[in-house]
């Protein structure tokens, strides 16, 4: 029995998985990435299907997020596990839709800066994800979850916190924004 797939152009060759290095430009930024594709051995056409297009967008995606200086697929995930949060519980807390958070794990979008912000505060803290959790009345996480989730050794570890913070901060996508200052309402004039 030939489990070999037939080439869909020609009708006569066998296609194998191919992956080719390639370079491609973002913001300014370049880098090779993975190319997935098929090619027929007898043609020599070469193609991308579905699978292979999901996998060429998703690391396509994952790059442009690194460019922008937003949390990749797999930081999101390792948030999530951290505080044992299913996606329908981390979307439910965070908002985004009921699969969001299968989208940004998996790359296939990239989550707003906003959101971005959001989730890097409640990965420094505990306290934060506890806020969050009483804010949104989320009964089904249950206390037991929020308490073995609190990192108490890391709200106070700032060697930790100084190392990601430099790591975060050498990173060439680095980008701290300014903050707005706004004046006192001594200076501020109303008018009616």
């Amino acid at each position: 029995m030939n489990t070999q797939e037939l080439c869909p152009l020609c009708g006569e060759g066998h296609v194998t998985l191919q992956v080719e290095q390639v370079e491609n430009e973002y913001k300014g930024q370049k880098a090779l990435l993975p190319q997935h594709f098929k090619q027929c051995n007898h043609c020599g056409s070469d193609f991308a299907g579905a699978a292979e297009a999901k996998l060429n967008k998703r690391a396509l995606m994952a790059w442009r997020k690194q460019v922008d200086g937003l949390l990749t697929g797999r930081e999101i995930t390792a948030l999530r596990t951290q505080y044992k949060l299913t996606q329908a519980q981390a979307a439910q807390l965070f908002g985004g839709g009921p699969v969001a958070f299968s989208k940004y794990e998996n790359d296939d979008v990239a989550q707003s800066e906003a959101m971005d912000t959001l989730l890097r505060v409640v990965r420094r803290s505990a306290e934060a994800f506890r806020a969050l959790l009483e804010e949104k009345g989320m009964p089904e996480v249950s206390a037991e979850v929020a308490q073995t989730n609190r990192p108490a050794l890391r709200l106070l570890d700032t060697n930790q916190y100084r190392i990601e913070r430099q790591r975060e901060e050498l990173s060439p996508h680095y980008n701290p924004r300014a903050f707005r200052t706004f004046k006192s309402t001594e200076d501020t004039v109303w008018k009616n």
